[in-house]
This record gives C-alpha cells, sequence and structure tokens, in this order.
C-alpha cells in the first residue's frame, strides 16, 4: 500500500494495544482471502486478548462496508507500520462508541457509507467496542482537530479591528 502522506498520520507502533489490535484485525478481516493470516489466525489472537467474540463484529462491519459504501477506505495490509486517515476514522469511531457517543460514531461511518449503512453498522460497532472495554481494551479519544476547525477558533479570538483580518 502507498505510505499515508498525511501530516497527521500515525504510526501502529505508537498506539495503544487495543488500538494495535482493532487495526490488525480489522486489517486482516478486509483483506481476507490472503494466507496469512487465517481466519483461525484471527480468531486465535482476539480470543488470547478475551475479545473472541468481537471477531463477528469485525466480520458485520466489514460487510457492510463492502455492500454499501459510497466512498472507499483505504486499509493498509496487518503488518504496514502507517495508518491510514481513514483507519485512524473508523479508530475515532469505535472509542467513539466505547463512550457511548453514537452520534459521533454514526457521523464517522457516514463519511463511507449511506446513512443506511452507518445505522447498520452502529449495531456490531457498540458490539465491539463493549466486547473490548469489558475486556479492559480501551480505545483512547484521539480526535484531531481538523484544519479548518483551528483555523475558524483562531478567527475568533482575534480583535475586530486586527490587521491580520482581511
Amino acid at each position: 500500500m502507498h505510505p499515508s502522506t498525511s501530516p497527521r498520520s500515525l504510526d501502529l507502533p505508537a498506539l495503544s494495544a487495543a488500538e494495535r489490535l482493532f487495526i490488525w484485525g480489522f486489517r486482516a478481516k478486509a483483506r481476507s482471502g490472503g494466507a496469512v493470516p487465517t481466519a483461525a489466525d484471527i480468531q486465535e489472537v482476539y480470543d488470547h486478548f478475551r475479545v473472541g467474540d468481537a471477531v463477528a463484529s469485525l466480520e458485520s462491519i466489514i460487510e457492510i462496508f463492502a455492500c454499501t459504501a459510497h466512498t472507499a477506505i483505504e486499509v493498509h495490509c496487518p503488518t504496514c507500520p502507517r495508518v491510514s486517515d481513514g483507519e485512524r476514522e473508523i479508530l475515532h469511531a469505535i472509542a467513539a462508541a466505547q463512550q457511548d457517543r453514537i452520534d459521533i460514531a454514526r457521523e464517522r461511518f457516514e463519511s463511507w457509507l449511506p446513512p443506511v449503512g452507518a445505522d447498520w453498522a452502529l449495531a456490531p460497532v457498540r458490539g465491539l467496542a463493549t466486547i473490548f472495554r469489558m475486556a479492559g481494551l480501551i480505545l483512547p479519544d484521539r480526535q484531531v482537530r481538523s484544519f479548518d476547525h483551528d483555523r475558524t477558533m483562531a478567527m475568533k479570538s482575534w480583535l475586530v479591528g486586527s490587521p491580520t483580518l482581511h
């Protein structure tokens, strides 16, 4: 895959264990059909971390993307050290679901899915988020403010007579 050129890109080693586990599983399931990792490998790893039941939710999320996505999501191979912008956004959606902020999770999924697809995705997303939380695998909220948001906030703090406003 192509390395991400986004200045906000993350490296996989910088993520928490919960984030790395989710991303690895998401990538592996999204690219199923390859020789490694197999479905049994994914199940074994998730079982090891006491989240084996989350594999069904992960499969459902992938299936919803495959059947309803209107926009492609960049998914790297399971061993790639870089995290794509799309993968980062999915992490944010799962973290939001863990905190019962379903509106944010749904909004993130609407980046790729039509409204009905985003609605369908909520049940498996909530299931996966709950299973991870119950196993102590908490996804941190890594919401990065967008450039436009930062710019808007900075403009609001300027004085009306500021020479920097045009």
